[in-house]
C-alpha cells in the first residue's frame, strides 16, 4: 500500500522526498454527487423521504468525514507524526469507500420512466436464469446473503470477469469490489 510505504519512508526520515509529496498529492477532497433523478423519482420502490435521508445527509457524512481525514492527513504528514497517518488511513478507507459505494448505487438505480424496476430481459435475464435459475431465486440469495452480515455491509450483484459467470458476493462495511454493483443491504 502506498501509503503504508509512505510512513515507513517518514519513519526513516525520508519524507522531504519529492516523490512523497507527489503520492500525498493523488488524495483530493470529494464532494457529493448529484442525482440523475429527483428524490421521489424511484417511488413506489424507495420513497423520496428516504432517498433524501439517505443522500443528503448518509451519503453527504461519508464525504464529510473524509475530507476532514484528508485534511488532518496533511497536517499529519506536515508535523511528521507518522502515528497519526496510520491511524487516519482506516478514516480515509472507510469514507473514501462508502463515497464511492454510494456513488455507483445511485447510478445503478432507474426510475420507473426510464424502465426502472422492470425485470431483466434479453441477455441479463437469460443469464439470470441460467446462473440462478431464476429472479425469485437470485432475489432470494441477495436477501439471505444481505441478511448474514454483521453490521453495515454490501450486497453485490455482477459479472466475474475471469470466469465469465453472474455471481453475488458481499462486503463488510465499505469494503468495495470494482468490478460489478447491483444492490445494497444496509436497512
Amino acid at each position: 500500500m502506498a501509503l503504508r510505504s509512505l510512513v515507513c519512508r517518514k519513519s526513516l526520515g525520508l519524507a522531504s522526498s519529492s516523490s512523497f509529496k507527489l503520492h500525498f498529492r493523488g488524495l483530493q477532497t470529494i464532494s457529493l454527487p448529484d442525482l440523475p433523478y429527483d428524490y421521489g423519482a424511484l417511488e413506489p420502490a424507495i420513497s423520496g423521504e428516504i432517498m433524501q435521508l439517505h443522500h443528503q445527509k448518509h451519503h453527504q457524512t461519508y464525504v464529510t468525514n473524509y475530507n476532514k481525514a484528508v485534511e488532518q492527513l496533511h497536517h499529519a504528514m506536515e508535523k511528521g507524526d507518522s502515528s497519526a497517518v496510520v491511524k487516519l488511513q482506516s478514516a480515509i478507507k472507510f469514507n473514501g469507500g462508502g463515497h464511492v459505494n454510494h456513488s455507483i448505487f445511485w447510478k445503478n438505480l432507474s426510475p420507473v420512466s426510464e424502465r426502472g424496476g422492470e425485470s431483466p430481459h434479453g441477455n441479463l435475464g437469460w443469464a439470470i436464469d441460467e446462473h440462478f435459475g431464476s429472479l425469485d431465486a437470485l432475489i432470494q440469495k441477495m436477501s439471505t446473503e444481505g441478511a448474514a452480515l454483521q453490521g453495515s455491509g454490501w450486497v453485490w450483484f455482477g459479472l466475474d470477469k475471469e470466469s465469465k459467470k453472474l455471481v453475488v458476493e458481499t462486503t463488510a462495511n465499505q469494503v468495495k469490489f470494482t468490478n460489478f454493483v447491483i444492490s445494497h443491504n444496509e436497512y
